[in-house]
């Protein structure tokens, strides 16, 4: 048999495979160790540690790559200074208060507005004696009591400004988890691919070696051009093999950047596998997007605020009413207190009070030309609006035939797999009974490989078709949820 009920040769894999074993390597576990190799052995060899890689799975690399990546951490800080601005919206309006003190000495000051006791020339003195300390203490500000809507017009902008917020970190978490599905499937396909070569190169190596020993006793039934044609496709191989570790390599670097792993990172040794997700009806995944996708919901959160900021200029057009309230103290015990009620006293008193007021700015032309500027984004919002629940559902279905198309694909590459390993199969017992030649191997060898690698290229295609899937509905349950 040339092929088992597994695709791959390597160590991890062998289990998978039922190929004869090597005579040659037989040979050699059974040759004894010559005294020269044992003394040449240290007598206590050095212990040395090894980190070995932990096998980080698609699920651990998906939430490795939500804690760290740095667009991630860019949209929560995008985030958290929205929410300032909220806070902002809710407090400013109630935060025009200011206080003021003064302090000091004064020299003794006497007598009344009418009976001056001290003369003026008394105030540019030095420092002296009968200087005693002052003290002026004030607070003021207004209390909104009606602004037309202007306080909650605002708050609910800001309101809007966050949900616009958590669905763009939403749009970036879905960017960053689809880009994770693809180097992670990347990844997989690539040692699938390396697997397959491997597979195939044991085989063409046994056939170009029977090839060889005929061709060395005389054997008429080959020919020169039967080795070239094995090497040559050999070669052929050796130079998908380099393309695969190429591949190998550009995909773990994307995983490590993605899930900001360093080092001793890999994934598990499994082949790629066909997704357990059931594909349902496309309505499902339109629906989904209506109520999931980003793109939708940050056009809703747009309306939203551009719909309280018509409010806020139309409610500029009319005046603010509230509540002015102050209290001052103020003592100085070297001045004379002053009764007189029409006399203001700035050194000795307590007065407290409030009063309403209104505050009307009358540029109503240029609040009237701002209300029609708001209106007209609120109208490039709502039509951004419709464009995004249109190009959604253009993106879903898309999306939705791209894996269906993917699903229908897999499904004919594996069934054209497994004829190819009966033909491989076939060939081989009729080589081992001699009645055919090495070189018989040669077409269903291209065969299975053909096969083989577009039905891992195909099953990686499904997978990410799926994620796709995923990321333009919003629907994260849509994409697959293992490796």
């Amino acid at each position: 048999m040339l092929v088992g009920s597994g695709l791959f040769a390597s160590s991890a894999r062998a289990g998978d495979l039922d190929l004869e074993d090597d005579p040659q390597d037989a040979k050699k576990a059974e040759e004894p160790k010559t005294h020269a190799a044992a003394d040449d052995m240290p007598m206590s060899p050095a212990p040395f540690a090894t980190i070995r890689p932990h096998a980080y799975s698609l699920p651990e690399c998906l939430a490795l790559a939500e804690r760290n990546h740095p667009n991630l951490w860019a949209a929560r800080a995008r985030l958290a200074g929205v929410h300032a601005q909220l806070d902002e919206a809710k407090y400013t309006p109630y935060s025009f208060w200011s206080a003021n003190s003064t302090f000091g000495v004064l020299p003794r000051l006497g007598g009344t507005p009418f009976y001056n006791a001290v003369p003026r020339s008394i105030l540019n003195q030095g420092l002296g004696s009968g200087y005693e300390p002052f003290l002026q203490f004030g607070v003021r500000g207004n209390i909104p009591l009606y602004t037309f809507g202007k306080i909650e017009s605002i708050k609910r902008a800001a309101e809007a400004q966050v949900r616009f917020s958590e669905w763009d970190l939403e749009k970036v978490r879905q960017q960053v988890r689809i880009d994770v599905r693809r180097a992670y499937f990347g990844l997989m396909l690539a040692r699938d691919a390396l697997y397959i070569a491997n597979e195939v190169l044991g085989q063409l190596n046994k056939a170009i070696e029977g090839t060889v020993r005929k061709l060395e006793a005389g054997d008429t039934s080959v020919e020169e051009p039967d080795k070239l044609r094995l090497e040559i496709y050999k070669d052929e191989l050796n130079a998908r093999v380099a393309e695969a570790r190429k591949g190998e390599a550009f995909a773990n670097a994307a995983l490590r950047f993605l899930t900001g792993v360093q080092t001793a990172f890999d994934i598990p040794d499994e082949p790629l596998r066909r997704p357990t997700n059931t594909l349902g009806p496309v309505v499902r995944y339109l629906t989904a997007a209506r109520l999931f996708r980003p793109d939708v919901n940050l056009a809703r959160a747009g309306v939203a605020a551009r719909k309280a900021q018509v409010e806020f200029a139309r409610a500029q057009l009319f005046p603010n009413i509230g509540v002015g309230v102050g209290f001052s103290y103020a003592i100085a015990p070297s001045a004379t207190p002053q009764n007189t009620a029409w006399i203001g006293d700035p050194y000795n008193g307590f007065g407290a009070g409030f009063a309403f007021g209104v505050e009307w700015g009358l540029d109503l032309l240029p609040k009237q030309a701002r209300l029609s500027g708001a209106e007209s984004q609120l109208e490039e919002a709502r039509s951004l609006e419709r464009l995004a629940l249109g190009g959604v559902a253009v993106e879903v279905e898309n999306a939705y035939a791209g894996a269906i198309e993917a699903k229908a694909r897999e499904e004919n590459w594996d069934r054209a797999e497994h004829r190819a390993k009966r033909w491989i199969s076939n060939a081989q017992d009729a080589i081992d009974l001699g009645t055919k030649d090495e070189r018989y191997l040669i077409e269903p060898l291209r065969s299975y490989v053909f096969a083989r690698a577009n039905h891992v290229q195909a099953l990686m295609d499904f997978n990410v078709a799926l994620s796709v899937l995923a990321q333009v509905t919003g629907w994260d349950a849509a994409a697959p949820q293992d490796s």
